[in-house]
């Protein structure tokens, strides 16, 4: 058996397989943390657009606070003046009644 020929077993260099693996790693951890980067900022970009929309909703509400204001302003005024015109007719019915 002296002209056999001994076939080493491929060796590994751990140090490059470690840091080849940690270096994948990395690189997939700040692919995550941009994705969580555009998140946040698809989320604040969305808070605002709430925030926009209610304060709108609110500026709107108090407009609609003022017309009903303004609408029992004058219903009073009417409800004065039905009063004031029932009491003129009341007068009116006593003095033609016998």
């Amino acid at each position: 058996m002296t002209n056999a020929t001994i076939i080493p077993f491929p060796q590994r260099n751990p140090v490059s397989a470690e840091s080849d693996r940690l270096a994948k790693a990395l690189e997939s951890l700040q692919a995550a943390l941009e994705e969580q980067r555009r998140a946040l900022s698809d989320w604040r970009y969305a808070m605002t657009e709430l925030g926009i929309g209610v304060a709108g909703l609110g500026h709107s509400l108090a407009g609609y606070q003022d017309s009903l204001i303004q609408v029992d302003e004058k219903l009073g005024l009417l409800r004065t003046q039905s009063a004031k015109l029932e009491a003129w007719a009341d007068g009116v019915l006593s003095q033609a009644t016998p």
